[in-house]
């Protein structure tokens, strides 16, 4: 095997068979997390495209793949220095690999039970720095925030069980204590 190319349909092909196979998040992101890291760092895999940013998002999207039914997403992350997002779920599985840069992941709890409509009451529990090479999974109602803490775009690698403007999921302010759905542009 040693440094042979990896390919996106290969790496497709494998997420197939992993999710036909499995039903465990956490058991699908565990499979999943060496094949993604293998795909990011296959040479020829970084493009010049990835570097692209959406300036009024601050962040980019680049779609490699999905599936018909939204299945299955893959994307290539852009964050522009400076920027990032608010804090968020995904509502659905996901690996996230670092491909360049430094992207500062905040991991928030959520302490309401959700029953009031736009409430949202979180406290931050962790903070770490991805760097190239570094892998983070989150489960479906994981919320985070990401933010690139370096001088030049960061980029990242994600898999995701479903598109993620396909699950119904939301952003957070916790300084308001607001939840919102969230809705992302995607290139």
């Amino acid at each position: 095997m040693g440094n042979a190319a990896y390919s996106l349909e290969q790496y497709v092909e494998d997420l197939r068979a992993i999710t036909a196979a499995e039903t465990d998040n956490v058991k699908i992101t565990e499979q999943v997390q060496p094949l993604a890291t293998k795909l990011a760092a296959t040479p020829g895999f970084m493009k010049e495209e990835f570097y692209h940013c959406n300036e009024e998002q601050g962040f980019s999207l680049h779609l490699l793949h999905e599936e018909d039914n939204h299945d299955l997403a893959v994307f290539v992350a852009s964050w522009l220095p400076n920027r990032g997002t608010l804090a968020h779920n995904h509502k659905t599985w996901a690996v996230v690999v670092g491909m360049h840069g430094q992207e500062q992941e905040t991991e928030w709890r959520r302490l309401d039970d959700g029953s009031k409509a736009g409430y949202a009451e979180l406290e931050q529990i962790g903070q770490r720095v991805m760097t190239t090479g570094a892998v983070s999974t989150c489960m479906p109602d994981d919320i985070h925030t990401v933010w690139n803490v370096g001088e030049d775009v960061a980029i990242s690698l994600h898999t995701y069980g479903r598109h993620i403007n396909y699950t119904g999921r939301s952003e957070f302010d916790p300084d308001a204590n607001v939840e919102r759905p969230l809705t992302l542009i995607i290139d």
